[in-house]
């Protein structure tokens, strides 16, 4: 049984202290499950597949291709060990202050985003057009559209200006299959899933419903 997501921020220290340097690949799959699975899971593909599952095609794209960029970001922010903090300076105490030049490497760098994006200037579209435009403004922008249909539709299409938010979510489970087999040897994404957990862990105990034992 999936645990709740009030288990995670209560969870952490001991979770933390499994995480040393020779942790094995079964401790580091116990750490992914319970902190990153479950609030992905809880969070974001749950109320995703709730939305779907409507089926009314009616404007719900726009929803769910504005949690995925959401998803993608923190990913992106995951992957670095860094966290967001206004007017922070890039990469200064593993934070940052703008979102744009972290979407951009990370949609160019990481399969199977890096397929779709080959250059700078077509994660920039994607950026500035459909992320910033639905999360900012709640509207993509320069004629683009949001697609739905798996396989009836590519991920996305520059010519077309259309975004398929299904391929989408493929592409992030994908993605995410990746991570968790790199996360179990590369020292580097430990280091760095740790120092993001960390810093989530801060802002849950600061929570007025986790100081009361909720």
């Amino acid at each position: 049984m999936s645990p709740t997501p009030d288990q995670f921020p209560k969870a952490w220290p001991t979770i933390k202290a499994t995480l040393a340097a020779e942790a094995s690949a079964e401790q580091w799959d116990i750490a992914i499950g319970k902190c990153l699975d479950t609030r992905l899971k809880l969070r974001y593909f749950d109320p995703i597949e709730a939305i779907t599952a409507s089926r009314k095609l009616k404007g719900e794209g726009f929803l769910i291709l504005t949690i995925q960029c959401s998803i993608l970001e923190f990913l992106a922010s995951l992957r670095r060990g860094w966290n967001y903090r206004q007017g922070a300076a890039w990469g200064i105490d593993f934070e940052y202050g703008g979102s744009k030049r972290l979407y951009v490497e990370f949609l160019c760098q990481n399969p199977p985003f890096s397929d779709w994006f080959p250059t700078e200037e077509r994660a920039e579209d994607f950026y500035k057009n459909i992320r910033c435009g639905l999360v900012h403004e709640a509207q993509t922008k320069d004629g683009w559209v949001v697609k739905a249909g798996k396989s009836q539709h590519p991920l996305i299409d520059f010519n077309a200006k259309a975004v398929n938010r299904d391929e989408f979510g493929r592409a992030i489970n994908s993605y995410l299959a990746d991570y968790r087999h790199a996360l179990r040897g590369d020292q580097n994404l430990q280091d760095a899933f740790k120092r993001k957990f960390d810093n989530i862990y801060f802002h849950a105990t600061a929570a007025q419903a986790f100081a009361n034992g909720a």
